[in-house]
């Protein structure tokens, strides 16, 4: 016979050793009354497109990020234009021009990534294409305040995302560009017949030839898939007047397919021997079309029985694969796949359980889908791969994309111009080009620093307030010393006082103990010999410049006699070497009444 349980055993606690503390305890300083109040004021309807603290760098400093976008598209017109043997700026070492655009726009780092782009990329096989297109703003972002920050050079292929963000020391801006290479991108200014002429009509000549071909619309929801795909449409229906053709047109949703030409009808897919998928059970019509709108009405008619719903995102949302065959007299095919928008995590949490695992089934396939185009460019360069199309239905039905050698596929990324959707487009490109070895390898990205505020000073240095200092700090040089933190209280006379070494000084540290028993420790991050000192130099010549502005000829410093800032103009060196011939540092700030400072102390406060 079992007894009741035991007591549970006491904690063996050590002679000397504390109990731990209990987790009530461990949270007192984080659930305060403080707290609570801001969660509260962050609870309810929000607009889940952005994080909250990038919605509101955009909307303190949007006008500042829209002209870093437009200084880099100023940038890349005139490196364009260097590659041009008519144009002055092609007599221009590309080093000195970097150095230029560094010297008016701090653009240095873009001119050395765009130089690496001036040439477009080198097809490796004609049967697959990656192209991009940009639509324009909508009326609803414009009224909201959204703007572009995709730019795209259709000469080159190449597109830039601007991604605008506050760096994580919160004393300046950071802007992100992001370079993509494609085979083929179309900015907002392409209406829907030149892209047809361009990307749809060469692959209806390939199906007439009697092959097969394929147009895949991947992207964000809401960025223009189906657009492009009714846009098609509407032209391939004048195309293909007077020309006998089967159509089938069906979806993908889920792990189910519906015939979109039988009121959606469910159908099966069935693998004969040859493994050929085929649609059991939806219907083919065979037609010849004696004018564009007898073709486009079937079509349109299948479009509107199409699963939508309205989403975070997107009030008219397409929540299926939708595929059209087209199967021409010689036998070629003609494939246009609508592929389901992507939607991020924080987009859908007003979905139902089902909602999200139709969410999931949508993602699964996407990935599915990438999967096979990464293996099929392994095939395509003669290296060993098995696309894994079995993995979704999607894929199931476009095998031939990634089996058969003379099938010709371009696949379209649809993106959003705003800042609002960039995440979306970034990751559009990003999975596009990492199906081609080519045009991964072609990436970039470089990070240019904003200061947060603009800062014209309207007195000398000696008169600044701390205010003024830290002011001036931001933005000296391009914003490279927003990171710094200099002593409290401190004035643009003091600031004059320190020597480049009493500057590296200020920049060192160790391990102190806080203020309080219970507040831990605190420190300064310590920067080795060479750096501080490289820093001092630095921030002391910024300063030095900065003050000789307001000097006349004849006039020295007021209150520093033994300041050469004249002499000492074209050598950083040489106004340390002076500094420290007249007083040490200490003795300095103890004869002029400036206050010794700790950073650890500083910290520690």
């Amino acid at each position: 016979m079992v007894g009741p349980p035991a007591p549970p055993a006491e904690p063996n606690v050590a002679a000397g050793e504390e109990e731990a503390m209990p987790l009530e305890e461990v949270a007192r300083h984080i659930q305060t009354e403080a707290w609570e109040h801001q969660e509260e004021a962050w609870a309810g309807d929000y607009d889940g497109r952005q994080h909250w603290s990038m919605r509101e760098v955009y909307r303190l400093h949007r006008d500042r990020l829209q002209d870093a976008t437009g200084c880099f598209d100023r940038v890349a017109a005139m490196v364009s234009m260097s590659a041009v043997s008519t144009s002055p700026f092609s007599r221009l070492d590309p080093l000195l021009l970097a150095r230029i655009a560094e010297f008016v726009l701090s653009l240095g780092p873009s001119v050395v990534m765009l130089l690496a782009s001036q040439e477009p990329p080198r097809k490796v096989h004609h049967s697959l294409t990656f192209a991009a297109r940009k639509r324009p703003l909508l009326g609803f972002e414009l009224s909201a305040g959204d703007w572009d920050c995709v730019s795209v050079d259709m000469d080159l292929g190449r597109v830039v995302c601007h991604d605008g963000r506050m760096h994580r020391s919160g004393r300046r801006l950071e802007m992100l560009q992001k370079m993509y290479m494609v085979d083929k991108a179309f900015d907002h200014t392409v209406d829907d017949e030149q892209f047809f002429q361009e990307v749809v009509n060469p692959l209806l000549l390939h199906a007439k030839q009697g092959e097969g071909a394929s147009l895949v619309c991947y992207g964000q929801t809401g960025t223009g898939k189906t657009h492009t795909l009714r846009g098609s449409l509407d032209r391939l229906s004048r195309e293909l007047v007077g020309t006998e053709l089967s159509l089938m047109f069906f979806e993908v949703h889920g792990k189910k397919c519906y015939d979109l030409l039988q009121e959606r009808k469910e159908v099966a897919l069935r693998a004969d021997s040859s493994e050929r998928v085929h649609v059991r059970g939806a219907v083919t019509k065979t037609l010849t079309p004696s004018a564009a709108e007898d073709l486009m009405q079937v079509l349109e008619e299948a479009l509107a029985l199409r699963t939508s719903e309205a989403t975070e995102r997107n009030p008219m949302s397409s929540r299926s694969h939708a595929i059209c065959c087209l199967e021409l007299a010689g036998g070629g095919v003609l494939r246009l796949v609508d592929l389901a928008g992507s939607e991020r995590n924080y987009e859908t949490h007003y979905m139902s359980a089902q909602q999200h695992r139709e969410s999931a089934e949508i993602n699964c396939s996407l990935m599915a889908l990438k999967d096979c185009f990464r293996e099929h460019a392994k095939l395509i360069r003669k290296k060993p791969g098995r696309p894994p199309y079995r993995a979704s239905r999607l894929t199931q039905v476009l095998r031939s994309c990634f089996t058969d050698p003379n099938h010709r596929t371009v696949i379209l990324a649809t993106l959003s111009p705003t800042a609002t959707d960039l995440i979306h487009s970034g990751n559009s490109l990003h999975h596009v080009t990492q199906m081609s070895v080519q045009l991964s390898n072609r990436r970039g990205e470089t990070a240019i620093f904003l200061p947060l505020a603009e800062f014209q000073a309207d007195r000398p240095v000696w008169e600044w307030s701390t205010e003024e200092v830290h002011s001036w700090l931001a933005v000296a040089d391009g914003g490279r010393f927003a990171n710094l933190v200099l002593p409290p209280h401190i004035t643009g006379a003091s600031l004059l006082r320190l020597s480049s070494m009493g500057l590296a000084n200020v920049f060192a540290g160790d391990l102190r103990q806080a203020r309080v028993e219970d507040e831990g420790q605190a420190w300064n991050e310590a920067a080795d010999e060479e750096a501080g000192a490289r820093i001092g130099r630095r921030l002391f010549a910024a300063i030095r410049r900065e003050a000789i502005r307001w000097l006349s000829d004849d006039q020295q410093l007021p209150g520093i006699p033994w300041a050469p800032w004249h002499a000492a103009q074209d050598d950083p060196n040489q106004g340390e070497e002076a500094n420290e011939e007249g007083q040490g540092q200490e003795e300095q700030e103890e004869a002029l009444g400036v206050p010794m400072w700790n950073p650890l102390e500083a910290v520690a406060e």
